[in-house]
């Protein structure tokens, strides 16, 4: 939503954009970590789930935060409740695909964090 002042607003679409640019900064951070910690090659597979899931993930609790903040701050009435409900609703199916998806490959590479730690 831009004004039709001189002031700039962010639009929603510009905001989503930053914030998908976060989530990539962090998951890209997650890659690096484990990278500089010597991660080995043949677990890139399992790094490239974690480090994606966990930089959503890590967006994700933000937007629902803002999500609830918003309903809760917003002036009450049934519809805006209702699609309230829906996007939280949209949030944690997001969410929950992400858990579900993360799994494994995170048991994986903590396995092996284990193993490593045993040996050194």
């Amino acid at each position: 939503m831009t004004s039709g002042s001189s002031d700039f607003t962010v639009t929603e679409l510009d905001a989503d954009v930053q914030q998908a640019r976060r989530n990539s900064v962090m998951a890209h951070s997650v890659v690096i970590m484990f990278k500089e910690m010597g991660l080995p090659q043949d677990m890139d597979d399992d790094l490239a789930s974690v480090c994606t899931d966990l930089g959503d993930l890590w967006g994700a609790q933000k937007e629902f935060a803002d999500r609830l903040q918003g309903m809760l701050k917003a002036e009450r009435g049934w519809d805006m409740v209702g699609d309230a409900l829906t996007d939280l609703r949209a949030s944690i199916d997001h969410v929950a695909w992400h858990l579900k998806s993360v799994r494994e490959p995170l048991t994986r590479i903590a396995e092996y964090a284990y193993g490593q730690a045993d040996q050194g």
